[in-house]
Parts: C-alpha cells; sequence; structure tokens
C-alpha cells in the first residue's frame, strides 16, 4: 500500500514519473480521453480545515478518472471529531467505507497517524503547518511548464515560511535539482527553520534571507507569494504585526524579468495586488488548475495504475 505523507518520500524518479502522469492527465483532459481507471474505486475526502482548491480538485480528479466520491467538509464540528473521537478512529472507520483518504487536518503529523492505522491509502491534503506535498507537487508542475526546467533557478519565497507547509514540501524536492538559489523574504518572526538553514547548509545549496522585497525582484524567474496565516497564531495582536509585511503591488512588476512566473497556493488575502491578475507572469490560477492534473496522476501513483 502506498500514502502519500511527505514529498521527503519520494525520489527523483518518483517525482519525475508523477509530473509525466500529470502531463498526460492534462492532454487527455483537453482531448476528452480519459480512461475512467478509478470506476470500481470510493474515495473519502475529509477536512478538518477549511479548502477550496484542494479539496474541490482531488474531488474533481477522482470524479474525472471514474471514482465515487464521499466527502466531509468542515470534519472538525460536522464528523464524530466533534464528540471527542480521535483520528485514528475515524480513520479505522473511513477504511471501511473507501478506498483511499484524503485528509486535511491542523495538526502536524496527523496524516502519518492515520497512516499508522489505516488499511486504505492516505492521501495527505495539508497537516498543520508541516506537509502539503500535493501542492509542492503541482507547485513544480507549473514551473516546469512555464520555465522548462527544474535547475538553474532563482526562486524566491515571501511571507510566512516559519508556518509555510507548501515551502516545507517544496524544498525536498528542490535537492534533486542542481544549481538553483532561494531567497527567502521574510518578517524576523517568521524566518525559516533552523532545521531547513542547516540542511540548505549541509547540501551546498545557495541561499539568502533577506527583509528587502524590492532589491530581490529583478533576480528571481519564480516569486513564491504566501500569506501570513492567522490561522497559525495564538496572539492576535502578533497577527496583525506582521501581516502586511510584504504585500506585492502593480509597481512592482517594473522590477521584474519579463519571462519570471508569480506563484501563490491560495487563498490570498491582500498579499499581492489584484492589478496583477492580468499579467502574463500571474501564474498562480494556472498554477490552481494545475492541481486537477497533479491529482489525478497521484491517484493513480497509490493505487498502482
Amino acid at each position: 500500500m502506498i500514502n502519500i505523507l511527505s514529498t521527503k518520500q519520494f525520489n527523483k524518479d518518483d517525482i519525475e514519473s508523477i509530473l509525466s502522469r500529470a502531463s498526460i492527465m492534462e492532454k487527455d483532459l483537453k482531448e476528452g480521453t480519459v480512461k475512467k481507471l478509478l470506476s470500481d474505486k470510493v474515495i473519502a475526502c475529509v477536512f478538518f480545515e477549511p479548502s477550496t482548491r484542494t479539496r474541490l480538485s482531488f474531488e474533481t480528479a477522482a470524479i474525472r478518472l471514474g471514482a465515487n466520491v464521499i466527502s466531509v467538509e468542515n470534519a472538525e464540528v460536522s464528523s464524530s471529531a466533534f464528540k471527542g473521537e480521535s483520528i485514528e478512529d475515524t480513520t479505522r472507520m473511513l477504511s471501511c467505507y473507501a478506498d483511499a483518504i484524503v485528509m486535511r487536518h491542523h495538526k502536524a503529523l496527523a496524516a502519518e497517524v492515520a497512516a499508522s492505522v489505516s488499511t486504505k491509502p492516505i492521501l495527505n491534503a495539508g497537516d498543520g503547518a508541516n506537509q502539503h506535498p500535493s501542492q509542492a507537487l503541482l507547485d513544480v508542475y507549473t514551473i516546469k511548464k512555464e520555465h522548462g526546467r527544474l535547475d538553474n533557478l532563482s526562486i524566491a519565497f515571501v511571507g510566512d515560511l516559519k508556518n509555510s507547509r507548501p515551502l516545507h514540501s517544496l524544498m525536498p524536492i528542490f535537492m534533486f535539482y542542481p544549481n538553483n538559489t532561494f531567497y527567502f523574504i521574510s518578517p524576523k518572526e517568521l524566518v525559516i527553520s533552523e532545521e531547513l538553514r542547516g540542511e540548505l547548509k549541509d547540501k551546498n545549496i545557495k541561499f539568502v534571507e533577506s527583509q528587502n522585497l524590492e532589491e530581490t525582484l529583478p533576480k528571481v524567474d519564480v516569486l513564491y507569494m504566501t500569506r501570513v496565516q492567522k490561522e497559525r497564531f495564538t496572539n492576535i495582536e502578533d497577527y496583525e504585526k506582521v501581516k502586511d509585511s510584504f504585500l506585492l503591488k502593480k509597481e512592482h512588476l517594473e522590477l521584474m524579468k519579463k519571462e519570471s512566473i508569480i506563484l501563490h497556493p491560495l487563498p490570498r488575502v491582500n498579499e499581492i495586488d489584484k492589478e496583477i491578475d492580468n499579467d502574463h507572469r500571474a501564474c498562480y490560477f494556472r498554477e490552481a488548475q494545475n492541481g486537477l492534473y497533479v491529482r489525478m496522476a497521484l491517484y493513480l501513483y497509490v493505487f498502482g495504475l
């Protein structure tokens, strides 16, 4: 049985295989030739945290491949978790009804806890500030589509880098690809972890930490914006202090390369000016669309199809 819990579980061949299959899914969808390879499957999508793109694209991916879907939105209050049921017991029940379980949870490592008792594949749709493997895979799929490569890039991550599960999921993938330079731009309260900093140093990967967005913009091929996540703060005053630290405005486009791209895992609050949406470098809605193809590929991966 294959689970998808973390991007750290993949080797480079796995990554390339999933990206290649996602490309096939995109082509098949556009040509109307998708095979219903999951016609005998039931997929459970259980989300203990709110979600638009991740939940609906996982459900759509399952339906496009012919599967049936059972779904619980806001499971923290609309499932037996509200009554105190543990993740383990919820997972045991889901294993009785579905052939695979897509789960998002506000607690880090919740997907691993679920996988420890599940008799069916678990697909981690985000666990706290820990991992979001399908988001990272759709991000690299997008970068490869837009730039044609995953190496020799300058990539800036901006915003809440302490709590960013896309960042935590992307970096293990990018460590397979040489000659990339990373810029980490954040308030001092939300910098990258010591663990990541140490790993980058150990692998001799070039990176720069900064609090100057304008100075960095002309250097980057990929600008990855993130929102400051209010739900990760226990003190609202701490959130208010940093929430508007780095806002990408229309005038910033003048500083960027013509061939650079702007990504964002969404939802955004105010960190990207809506006037930027029509610029060809704004890829975040194309990025979200790519999530459908990648998640179709991930279902086929866990079922060995």
